[in-house]
């Protein structure tokens, strides 16, 4: 039976398996038609044991039946989502298989899962219904769609009604518009890294039907359903079973071992971690005794845990390996007491190309070391609404024209011959594990929080009762963390009581002060993204929502838009507990602007995202190591200066730029450690310390931010502060930190070399060619890594010109042109020569 792209004709679905009135209407290669043939088989065969509760195929195809009559109703069908929250059991597998009947695309939510989690889950799935137990109130903010175009209320549906002793049977069959072959069948979400994977029905079923006839399984087995609910593996755990004729079984008691010993299961499937843990147990032998098939999910199963089951089990144990881009595990090898070593990833699955490719996509020699790319049938159809899929799903170099191949980022090698199968592949480890040959550092992650605002709230929390910021150019005012939190939280829930939230610009025209913090962050906390208005420029922002002041600034009165002044507003009808997700517009995700930043001058604003921005904080942190005893002297225009003190507990000490006079007086009064200056602040500020005669002992860490230092500038300094010197150079949409040697060499007219020290950040020197050039040529400076901007609002023609592919980097990778001109020295340091285009006769001319 030939299939075709989309299926428009009713499909009838028929729960006993019975005659079906059009037998092409059904695609073949689709659950809904897999699991149709297992009810046709035996219908009266136990599809689910839940407790003591028990539901055969048959029942499961009824009520399903039902519940997706309702959801056609609903607007349900292909290329539509339907969230399910629910518990895990049988009334959850009925509505699994209710969605895949009505056609549409299930992604599962784990009720018991903290709420900003399903929160985020469901505004990246946007699903078209959400399937409760009942209908959502204000006090569970996580199932709060954000998404849709009603309320929440308004499309849930209660699953309650598949409880009902009384439902009336199924009479004859039921037309639904049944899902294709090409049709989504599920989507796997991971909050955490804000992707939705998209698997077809294709995808999925080819992958389960191989599952099963490689292990085995089929009537009269059954299967362990204990894998996190909303998991790709939990969901492979319900197909292996529902797609083969096995029963799924529901876990009992409250721990794996207890679940193995009352269920009896014939197959289960573990990480290596929960193998080890039970094999190791006194009663393994006899508690793992029903066990037929055990399947090991990962990619590093120890082979002395796979003799440890040997011992204890004679069950077959099988080394799976895959990931939700795949549909689940796409390679598998049969342990056996051969594995003395090494466990084998294994082989790939039908029709699965594994491929071990280099950095330039061509294939490694067995036994060389490579990046494992697959291709297939098993492929998802990519990440939902993001481009990464096309960073991570690639043209196949090597394979027909319009194959796809997914890029997984693990390093292997094929077995040589005489090590086992030529075709068996070894996990050696990840790609993000090497050292990266085009980067000035290793590429490092693991940031501390997603949103720019989550560690400033979580010092809040630990020392509410700190000084958080001093405004020493006014009266001398101070807030602490505790206060801080509390009135950013009330004016965020005014903002959001206004329409703020994710992708809206709000104009801050606050001075250097108290409630500029606040504003700041309270645009944060409600969704917005920040657009400050400096030294009362105004930036040429087109369509900003809203704008926040204080009384007595005039500068934005030429926006026709609604503004916020502070002053005005009464924050105590607010609560100024922290706000829960539901009560935002939408779900706040690390990719949402925090800042739209006009440099001065430039006609577009540079769109940096909250990702990127705690990249650039984190960066930042790692190389200053401030503490909760730091006091920071903010006097520069820069976000970070107040941002990066916040989120670690240290005083913030806020003034206009003064008189270097006046700013050795604020060092020494509140004892400042650290402080940012541009380039002509630190001249004035040194040639003033001179004459000072006990200097500023207390000034251990100096922030240059701007135009490169001279070495003029640098020896200056050292000799009247022993304060260490930084330079956060670069733009608004990338930046790089530059540290200066503590003894440059003689003023040459160019600044002197200086050192990257950066924090998931490269740094190129090409030529026109995009090519790196040699020691002691110069080139164009080019950034790339987590720290990039968006890009520009709005202007996406300028976007592509500056930010370009990487052609060093990931498939997909972009890197900033920062149109400077750069050379690297003999001894691994770079020097700033001269930007493109410019004219300054004081720059040296390149070489």
């Amino acid at each position: 039976m030939s299939h075709t792209n989309s299926v428009t004709a009713a499909v009838p679905f028929d729960t006993l398996g019975r005659e079906l009135p059009n037998e092409d209407g059904r695609d073949p290669a689709t659950l809904l038609a897999a699991f149709i043939d297992q009810v046709a088989d035996d219908p009266d065969a136990l599809a689910v044991v839940d407790g003591e509760r028990a539901l055969t195929y048959a029942e499961i195809a009824d009520r399903a039946e039902a519940l997706a009559a309702v959801l056609v109703e609903r607007d349900a069908g292909p290329e539509t989502t339907v969230a399910v929250c629910l518990p895990r059991s049988a009334e959850l597998v009925v509505a699994v298989h209710a969605v895949i009947a009505s056609g549409a695309a299930f992604v599962l939510l784990d009720p018991d899962a903290p709420a900003d989690l399903r929160a985020r889950t469901l505004a990246l799935a946007a699903p078209t219904l959400l399937l409760t137990e009942a209908v959502p109130t204000s006090a569970d903010p996580g199932l709060d769609t954000g998404s849709t175009t009603e309320s929440t209320a308004e499309q849930a549906i209660s699953v309650q009604v598949l409880n009902r002793a009384d439902n009336p049977p199924v009479e004859g069959s039921r037309a639904l518009p049944g899902p294709g072959a090409d049709n989504p069948a599920y989507l796997v979400v991971d909050p955490t890294a804000s992707t939705a994977v998209v698997i077809g029905h294709r995808a999925a079923h080819a992958n389960s039907v191989w599952r099963y006839r490689m292990c085995g399984i089929g009537a009269g087995d059954s299967v362990l359903w204990h894998a996190p609910i909303g998991s790709q593996a939990a969901i492979g755990e319900l197909l292996l079973a529902l797609q083969s004729g096995a029963a799924l079984v529901l876990p009992v008691g409250d721990t794996l071992a207890e679940a193995i010993a009352e269920t009896r299961v014939t197959t289960a499937a573990f990480d290596p971690v929960q193998l080890a843990e039970l094999t190791e147990l006194p009663d393994a032998e006899e508690l793992l005794d029903s066990l037929r098939v055990v399947l090991a999910r990962g990619a590093t199963l120890p082979a002395k845990t796979a003799a440890a089951l040997r011992s204890v089990s004679g069950a077959t144990l099988w080394q799976v390996y895959g990931r939700p881009e795949t549909a689940g595990e796409v390679v598998a090898h049969e342990v056996t007491g051969a594995d003395l070593e090494v466990v084998p990833l294994g082989c790939a699955a039908d029709d699965v190309e594994l491929l071990v490719l280099d950095e330039h996509l061509e294939p490694v020699a067995d036994g060389e070391v490579g990046e494992l790319y697959i291709s297939g049938v098993q492929l998802a159809r990519g990440y939902l609404g993001r481009q990464a899929t096309a960073a991570t799903f690639l043209a196949n170099p090597i394979g027909p024209v319009d194959d796809r191949m997914f890029a997984t980022g693990d390093l292997v090698r094929r077995r040589p011959p005489g090590e086992g199968w030529a075709a068996e592949l070894e996990y050696v480890g990840r790609v993000d594990d090497r050292a990266d040959r085009y980067a000035v550092v290793p590429a490092r992650g693991g940031l501390p929080g997603e949103l720019l605002h989550d560690e400033f709230e979580a010092q809040a929390a630990a020392t509410p009762f700190d000084p958080a910021v001093v405004h020493a150019a006014g009266s001398g005012s101070i807030i602490t963390y505790g206060d801080l939190d509390r009135r950013t939280n009330q004016l965020a829930r005014h903002l959001a009581a206004l329409g703020i939230g994710p992708e809206c610009p709000v104009l801050v025209d606050i001075p250097c002060s108290i409630e500029l913090v606040v504003g700041v962050y309270a645009v944060l906390k409600a969704g917005g993204a920040v657009v400050p208005v400096e030294a009362g420029v105004l930036p040429p922002v087109v369509g900003p929502a809203l704008i926040v002041t204080v009384a007595g600034r005039e500068h934005t009165a030429a926006y026709d838009i609604p503004r916020v002044v502070i002053d005005d507003v009464t924050l105590s009808d607010y609560s100024d507990e922290p706000i829960t997700p539901g009560e935002r517009r939408a779900p706040v995700l690390p990719q949402h602007p925090a800042f739209v930043l006009y440099p001065r001058g430039a006609g577009q604003g540079v769109t940096v995202s909250h990702a990127a921005a705690v990249h650039r904080i984190t960066a930042m942190q790692s190389r200053h190591g401030l503490t909760g005893r730091d006091v920071y002297l903010h006097q520069a225009t820069e976000w970070h200066g107040y941002v990066l003190p916040l989120r670690v507990g240290a005083t913030v000490v806020l003034t206009e730029p003064p008189d270097p006079a006046r700013l050795i007086d604020l060092i020494a009064t509140y004892g400042i450690t650290a402080a940012d200056f541009t380039p002509q602040r630190l001249t004035e500020f040194t040639e003033h310390l001179t004459g000072v005669a006990d200097g500023v002992p207390t000034l251990r860490s100096a922030v240059v931010l701007g135009a490169p230092l001279t070495a003029a500038q640098i020896r200056d300094f050292a000799a009247v502060s022993a304060a260490h010197l930084h330079h956060d150079y670069g733009r608004a949409e990338a930046t790089v930190t530059l540290t200066y040697p503590e003894q440059p060499r003689a003023d040459s007219g160019e600044p002197p070399p200086v050192r990257v020290r950066e924090w998931n950040r490269r740094v190129y020197v090409l030529d026109a060619r995009l090519r790196p050039t040699s020691p002691g040529v110069a080139g164009e400076l080019y950034l790339s890594g987590a720290q990039l901007a968006r890009g520009y609002r709005d202007d996406p023609t300028v976007t592509a010109e500056r930010f370009v592919a990487n052609p060093f980097g990931i498939p997909g990778e972009r890197m900033f042109r920062t149109g400077e001109r750069a050379r690297w020295e003999i001894d691994g340091t770079t020097a700033a020569l001269v930007r493109l285009g410019t004219t300054n006769p004081t720059r040296k001319a390149l070489p």
